[in-house]
């Protein structure tokens, strides 16, 4: 039986084997290891990785240090190259869950003020010529939030029910208990 095991504490890197034969717990560590990070080592060794063996329950055991082993610095530099991909790849999610979550905002502002110049449009006589543009521009921006949002909208549920036919909707009655996760509609 073998292990790897790496100490934050110490920055230590150490190979540890159980040989069954000789009920003897061996290690090796990449670097001399000083005096107090000896003996919480050794007390980690023993707590943990000796109770999986047959170690405590046969008379007689053996505990040895044996030293340095120049392939455990192998191993930490792969430990380290491995833990920083991981770190980057969290920072990266994180990023990107930030910037969806701001770009989801900005469209779901963006929606509220289409409809309020929808509103603006409509109040000051509403010329088709200036209503079309308003329209594509919500199905433009009901995309936009979708491609960003974990919940789907269609444009039907963003849009009051009083300025859905003039977005060419037929006017739906909403229920109380309708899903705001529907697809939307191309």
């Amino acid at each position: 039986m073998n292990e790897l095991f790496y100490f934050a504490f110490a920055e230590l890197m150490v190979r540890i084997e159980y040989d069954q034969e000789a009920n003897a717990l061996r290690y090796a560590s990449h670097r001399k290891i000083a005096a107090g990070e000896r003996i919480i080592v050794e007390q980690y060794i023993l707590a943990s990785f000796a109770t999986k063996t047959d170690y405590f329950k046969r008379p007689p055991s053996r505990f040895i240090y044996l030293g340095l082993e120049a392939l455990l610095v192998k191993y930490l530099d792969r430990f380290h190259r491995q833990t920083s991909l991981e770190k980057e790849k969290d920072i990266e999610a994180s990023v990107a869950g930030l910037i969806n979550q701001s770009l989801q905002h900005f469209y779901f502002e963006q929606i509220g003020d289409a409809i309020l110049a929808m509103r603006q449009e409509l109040s000051r006589g509403g010329v088709e010529a200036g209503i079309v543009p308003l329209r594509r521009k919500m199905g433009e921006l009901v995309k936009a939030y979708n491609h960003y949002a974990a919940q789907r909208i269609n444009i039907t549920e963003v849009i009051p029910a009083e300025l859905q036919p003039h977005f060419g909707l037929s006017v739906s009655p909403r229920t109380g208990g309708r899903s705001f996760a529907a697809e939307v509609s191309d």
